[in-house]
């Protein structure tokens, strides 16, 4: 790094037109402006809530470059905190906001916290270098050069360590590793899942297990969770339906899990425990009590508990569980029912993967703007063939809008998007190629210009660097569905390959 430390007077520091958060503005005014429709009101407003109550973070450095034009300083890093902080210093000014607003900028500034100052230390440097730490800080975890946001379990972890109370799917996630060979039970169901489903008071009650006394934590419960969480992927995957539609109020969670968990106590009597004399390694959360022995049994993800009460069931030859295909189902269960395959596994595979473009997120498409019309209607219809797990019984239609997403969505963000360094919309460098082919040429000459997300980017490339391994195919089915036709398989892998991230970039950024 070659800059410098300086502190510089708010009223001498310039927003960035150019700020990759909004499209490019014309001025200071207009830059603030957009900025605030591009991160949202309440958001601007948590922010200067937060610097007013807690100051301004020390290891989070404020980099700016002198610019000769405007005889200003430029924020390069830290747009919305210095924005925030004109919001605190000089709330009148802002009159795009209503009155109401800015009487609760007046309220902040005027409640307990820090002393405002209309100097910040800031990081000189010049725009090559300026240009790098933004791409660093904000092109996500960028193959290990980024920054890596916590997940919901390492977030968990952090309060947990902090002194605050156990959470019960932390727990289970402990206690799955100890009892069942290291089993990682996310691979099954997602944390946040995890807690809202076996939370449930009825359900919770039912099993056994008490946040507050881990030794209700005992193996056998622990094995009635993973045998729970394989019946709801299989519920779902039976139902065509997520899982967060399946059981998505506490009453239903309760309703379809507590008959499950009687059939399961029914075939599987539980030991008796003096819970009050267990050994103190179950009442523990450190390294060693997660090296016991193997429990816990390993069958199919989507399988119920077996019908009969034996502890496991043996692995494969290389002493792993044995990869589960995926597959459309067609078949229903209400109950536990017998494992059939001894090779099956124990994590959750291929099936707690999304089902084709299950998560494609188009919430932010204006209904009034003209452009989203278009890929609001394929999205829909995405959404109805992923929630529906319709690929295999209508694989025409479902090769039909995966092309027709690619296309529409690229255009969407073609007529939203700006190109970097330039004053015009990516859609005047492709609205007059007539092909596909065409416009992703176009993209990918361009690429650097076009998106800013280096993952993205890197996503992009190994989607479309090789036209005829990815999309042209979609053509082929498209044009010619006589000669050529893809298998479902093949349909239902490619958004897991990047382009469900890519196609949510595109529509959401």
């Amino acid at each position: 790094m070659s800059g410098s430390e300086k502190r510089i007077k708010v009223s001498n520091i310039a927003n960035y037109y150019e700020n990759p958060r909004h499209p490019i503005a014309s001025d200071e005014f207009d830059t603030l402006k957009k900025l605030f429709d591009s991160v949202g009101i309440p958001q601007m407003l948590n922010l200067a809530s937060d610097i007013k109550a807690h100051g301004l973070l020390p290891c989070n450095r404020i980099v700016v470059v002198y610019s000769e034009f405007l005889k200003k300083y430029v924020v390069y890093e830290g747009n919305r905190r210095v924005a925030a902080i004109k919001l605190l210093l000089y709330p009148d000014t802002f009159t795009f906001l209503d009155k109401a607003t800015i009487d609760k900028v007046k309220k902040i500034v005027s409640g307990p916290g820090v002393d405002l100052s209309t100097s910040l230390n800031c990081y000189v440097t010049d725009e090559t270098e300026a240009f790098f730490i933004m791409e660093r800080l904000h092109s996500g975890e960028d193959h290990g050069r980024g920054l890596k946001s916590w997940d919901a379990r390492e977030k968990e972890n952090f309060k947990v360590r902090q002194g605050n109370k156990q959470s019960l799917s932390n727990l289970i996630y402990l206690y799955v590793q100890k009892y069942c060979d290291g089993l990682d039970i996310t691979t099954i169901l997602p944390f946040t899942t995890i807690q809202r489903i076996f939370n449930n008071r009825k359900v919770r009650t039912k099993i056994g297990l008490d946040v507050s006394n881990e030794a209700t934590f005992t193996p056998d419960r622990i094995n009635l969770v993973v045998e729970a969480s394989k019946w709801i992927v299989a519920e779902s995957d039976n139902s065509q339906m997520s899982i967060t539609r399946l059981f998505n109020t506490s009453d239903t969670i309760s309703d379809k899990l507590c008959p499950w968990i009687d059939t399961y106590h029914s075939t599987h009597p539980a030991p008796t425990y003096n819970y009050n004399s267990l050994d103190d390694s179950l009442t523990e959360n450190s390294d060693d009590s997660l090296k016991e022995p193997p429990f816990a049994n390993e069958s199919h993800p989507n399988s119920a508990p077996p019908s009969s009460p034996e502890p496991s069931v043996p692995k494969d030859k290389d002493n792993s569980p044995s990869a589960s295909n995926s597959s459309d189902s067609s078949k229903s269960s209400s109950a536990p029912s017998p494992v059939h395959s001894p090779s099956s596994t124990s994590s959750g595979g291929t099936k707690n993967q999304p089902y084709f473009f299950q998560g494609l997120d188009y919430s932010k498409l204006d209904p009034n703007d003209s452009t989203s019309h278009g890929v609001s209607a394929v999205c829909r219809e995405l959404q109805l063939f992923s929630d529906k797990k319709l690929v295999s019984t209508y694989p025409l239609a479902s090769a039909f809008l995966t092309r027709s997403i690619i296309e529409q969505s690229i255009k969407y963000y073609s007529h939203q998007h700006y190109i970097q360094g330039q004053g015009k919309l990516i859609w005047a460098n492709i609205e007059k190629l007539s092909k596909l082919s065409q416009i992703i040429d176009n993209y990918k000459k361009n690429l650097a210009n076009y998106i800013t997300d280096t993952t993205i980017r890197d996503y992009f490339t190994a989607l479309f660097d090789n036209y005829n391994d990815t999309v042209n195919p979609l053509n082929w089915v498209v044009h010619r569905p006589s000669e050529f036709q893809l298998d479902a398989s093949t349909l239902i892998e490619l958004p897991r390959k990047g382009l469900l991230a890519v196609i949510n970039y595109f529509l959401t950024f």
